[in-house]
């Protein structure tokens, strides 16, 4: 939104965003992206996408199939990571500082080490975004296995951190919303994502009908919980604007 080159504290500023709108605009592109592409291929790439091996009936491709295997899902994927990826590690950032105002003096390594682990996440969705599965899989794979790892760490970390080391003692009905939807979302996604791993090797043993459909929508989940997890960012995060300015990135 284009404001007038002046607010309240004297500052100049071109641009300025709402905290919270931006933390919906970015967890809105990659799953828009995702249900976009998942369906494009569902729709015009279905046999092959859901062809494997044993060549056993399917019915839900796989997510590595549905964003990077075909146009122009590769391309709409892939646009929607690398968009709203800088945004990304700007919220990594206002969380950090959120971290450091509501989590005790002593457990300070604790924040650092969360933090870390959302970074080498981000990183990590960047990675197998670039490397598709079906052109770069070494790449792709361990990007994946690294973001998968990053991501369950960092949640459980981040609701120990919101739960048991907290500074204040009182916190916001908000706040208290949003730690309680952290611990569903990560239970759904670590159960899902055993559930997955469990389909995709009993698809590899027995060839089953139907079980790497199953494996595939497990996938989905995953990818859901970890967008609802980071969802909650915007009820924690206590600035409200986010300023461009002649001066850089202004935050109040």
């Amino acid at each position: 939104m284009y404001l007038p080159l002046h607010n309240v504290s004297g500052r100049k500023y071109f641009i300025r965003f709402k905290v919270s709108k931006l933390g919906f605009f970015t967890v809105s592109l990659p799953l828009f992206a995702f249900i976009t592409c998942l369906l494009m291929t569902m729709y015009k790439d279905f046999e092959h996408a859901n062809n494997t091996h044993c060549n056993v009936p399917n019915v839900f491709p796989s997510i590595s199939a549905s964003i990077g295997n075909y146009e122009p899902q590769s391309t709409i994927w892939k646009t929607a990571i690398y968009v709203h990826a800088p945004i990304r590690f700007l919220i990594i950032y206002l969380r950090w500082n959120y971290y450091r105002n509501v989590v005790r003096d002593n457990c300070i390594s604790v924040v650092k080490l969360a933090v870390s682990l959302n970074i080498i996440e981000n990183l990590a969705l960047l990675g197998l975004t670039h490397w598709t599965s079906m052109a770069n899989y070494p790449y792709h794979e361990m990007s994946f296995k690294t973001f998968i790892g990053t991501s369950v760490f960092y949640m459980l970390l981040t609701c120990l951190m919101l739960t048991r080391y907290r500074r204040r003692p009182n916190i916001t009905s908000l706040e208290m919303q949003s730690v309680k939807l952290k611990w569903r979302a990560f239970i759904v996604n670590i159960s899902s994502f055993t559930l997955a791993a469990y389909f995709f090797l009993r698809h590899n043993r027995l060839c089953e009908p139907y079980v790497y459909s199953m494996f595939g929508f497990s996938e989905y989940i995953v990818v859901f919980s970890n967008i609802i997890f980071h969802l909650t960012t915007v009820y924690d995060l206590q600035v409200q604007f986010v300023y461009l300015s002649r001066r850089g990135i202004i935050i109040e």
